[in-house]
């Protein structure tokens, strides 16, 4: 913290963006060097699209462009410079997104870009926050692995908000929605297992093997949906997807 605080200092007091721009390349290993405790946080998966290996090698992105941002059109402003070194401000993506993000930050029409040191949260950014709480919620998926707006939304700007972030992150990526069906296929033959065991037992109480193969298929699904596992939130699509209000109890215990 201490060298990212330097870092600061030093941007602040830089003559020009040339000069402000020379320091950010100079010092791009200080991001790097976090890059595993970023990981960490994240339970090796890419904080975008949640892939452990299919999304290509490890970036520390930059959720807010450092030296220049663009508006969805390519209208070009000033990067977030003063965030360059802030931890805050680093998200884990692999490549395959990270590049087809790029400098791209558009905002909510109407809404005005902060300042250089000003409050970010003044802004109403149209990409999705991995970091926000009520952002990955808004994204879901379907069977044939593709990223979608979650059922619930109403909000047309939420909705933007989702279809752009799929296309800017590059959540369409073949091979990760080739990983996505095959997890979804996975869980949705599990989620048959429970129901059909499931049933068996609750007509004969007495049959300990349906008992038993209910609860293992229960234990699978439930950890496909574990936050440890990757595309866990496909896993939980899937169970929300089949509408049966016998699964709320794998949702509530995932």
């Amino acid at each position: 913290m201490a060298k990212a605080d330097a870092l600061l200092t030093s941007l602040r007091s830089a003559a020009n963006d040339t000069a402000r721009k020379k320091i950010i390349d100079d010092n791009d290993h200080v991001w790097g060097e976090l890059k595993q405790w970023l990981l960490t946080l994240s339970h090796q998966k890419c904080w975008f699209s949640e892939a452990k290996d299919c999304f290509s090698h490890w970036d520390v992105e930059h959720f807010r462009p450092k030296k220049s941002a663009k508006d969805a059109d390519g209208t070009l402003h000033d990067g977030y410079w003063w965030l360059a070194f802030a931890w805050q401000n680093f998200r884990i993506c692999g490549n395959a997104g990270n590049r087809k993000k790029g400098t791209f930050f558009p905002l909510r029409p109407g809404c005005a870009r902060c300042a250089p040191l000003g409050d970010i949260r003044n802004e109403d950014a149209q990409l999705l926050d991995p970091i926000d709480e009520d952002d990955p919620g808004l994204l879901s998926f379907n069977m044939v692995g593709r990223a979608i707006p979650a059922a619930h939304i109403n909000d047309p700007w939420e909705k933007a908000r989702v279809e752009y972030s799929v296309i800017r992150y590059n959540l369409d990526f073949p091979p990760l929605m080739d990983k996505r069906k095959a997890v979804w296929a996975d869980c949705w033959a599990g989620i048959q297992e429970y129901l059909k065991e499931l049933a068996l037992y609750q007509q004969d109480k007495t049959n300990i093997i349906a008992k038993d193969r209910f609860k293992q298929a229960a234990k699978r699904v439930r950890g496909m949906m574990n936050e440890k596992k990757e595309l866990s939130s496909v896993a939980r699509a899937c169970v929300l997807s089949a509408g049966d209000q016998r699964l709320v109890g794998l949702l509530q215990s995932a």
